[in-house]
């Protein structure tokens, strides 16, 4: 009595044989009556009844009328229609039986693949997708119930990247100080200035890695803090690029700006917009190649701005894409963590951009370069 095909079941028999039982009892009782009526009507004989004597009481139908009782034939056909009546009703109840099972069956069977599906889930197990069948509510359950399996195997996959990828990366730069270090304190190495140095450049990047995971987990979350100012964007760019100059002149790379003279105020966190520039100018700088170029172009677009950065460097295959913008991703896997990058730049650009409620994408061509394209509304809507 518990499960829900046993509920329903007994539900759907109950109301059967509720429904069966009192439309058989009413033909019957409907057919027996009317039988009656036809047999009286048809039997009916008036008699002249004489008066009552002093202290008798006449009992009969009505003065001068005497009905005849059934006889055996009128009992018979009587009989036989009553029987004819609860004999159909006992197969009605049986194919309302029958059909009751059958669709308890057919609606509680999707609601256990879905519970087994579901206990997978709860055990750590891919869940196995769920049978849709049909347009009804069960099925659009089940197609739901599947697309939500689906998001959570990619989280989970995403998860256990971002995992890895963490201490894939923070494990390189700890090695490197831990055997310096250790190096140093057995006097196998001297501490000279340039090692110093190199001790010093992979703390600072440990630094920035666990910068970029505190911001990017923040900002999807949803708990980025924004300091909303309305700013030209075009000067934040400009600012931007000059602190970045000296890295472009020691890779002989050309760094160009192309922007109009006015461009409408923009609603953004200064900080976080400048972050957004320099994570997308150092990934420009760090795939373009000596004698390359690297182009910022500032354009006003509808109710908002568009903001891109073009190189000229080696482009990123179709196939890469779509995964440009995920943490620790590396279009070229062959270069070496020593120019700069910690792998979560373009994450954080998206979250960053989005949490402005903005769009970044990116076009590339392999051997062409690539375009990575900024859209930033004027303002944020009112709530932000």
């Amino acid at each position: 009595m518990g499960s829900l095909r046993a509920k329903l079941s007994i539900a759907f028999i109950g109301i059967a044989v509720l429904a069966t039982v009192l439309s058989a009892t009413f033909a019957s009782y409907t057919a027996r009556a009317t039988f009656r009526e036809y047999v009286e009507r048809a039997e009916r004989t008036e008699i002249v009844l004489p008066g009552p004597r002093p202290g008798e009481v006449l009992i009969a139908p009505a003065p001068g009328i005497r009905i005849r009782a059934f006889g055996a034939r009128q009992r018979v056909f009587s009989g036989r229609i009553r029987n004819a009546i609860w004999t159909g009703a006992l197969v009605a109840a049986g194919v309302g039986v029958f059909v009751a099972l059958a669709l308890a069956r057919r609606i509680v069977r999707p609601v256990t693949g879905l519970t087994h599906a579901a206990r997978a889930i709860t055990h750590g197990a891919p869940a196995p997708p769920v049978p849709v069948h049909g347009r009804d509510e069960i099925a659009e359950l089940s197609r739901a119930f599947n697309q939500m399996a689906a998001q959570l195997a990619e989280n989970e996959e995403r998860r256990q990247r971002l995992f890895a990828g963490i201490a894939h990366e923070l494990r390189t730069p700890l090695s490197v100080i831990q055997g310096t270090l250790e190096g140093i304190l057995d006097r196998v190495i001297e501490p000279t200035p340039e090692r110093i140095a190199s001790l010093h450049s992979q703390a600072v990047l440990l630094r920035r890695l666990i910068t970029d995971l505190r911001d990017l987990s923040l900002a999807q979350a949803g708990q980025l803090q924004l300091h909303l100012e309305t700013i030209d964007i075009a000067g934040v760019v400009r600012d931007t690029v000059e602190g970045l100059s000296p890295l472009f002149e020691e890779r002989g790379v050309t760094l160009r700006v192309d922007a109009p003279d006015r461009l409408p105020p923009v609603e953004a966190d200064p900080d976080r917009l400048r972050q957004v520039m320099q994570n997308l100018i150092e990934n420009a700088l760090r795939h373009t190649p000596g004698g390359g170029e690297v182009l910022i172009v500032l354009r006003e677009e509808g109710a908002g701005v568009r903001l891109s950065v073009a190189d000229t460097g080696a482009g990123i295959a179709a196939a890469e894409l779509p995964h440009i913008f995920e943490h620790f991703y590396r279009a070229d896997r062959s270069r070496a963590r020593s120019s700069g990058g910690t792998g979560l730049g373009l994450a954080i650009v998206k979250s960053l951009v989005e949490a402005h409620h903005g769009r970044v994408t990116v076009e590339s061509t392999p051997g062409a370069g690539s375009i990575f394209t900024v859209r930033l509304p004027m303002r944020l809507q009112e709530g932000t």
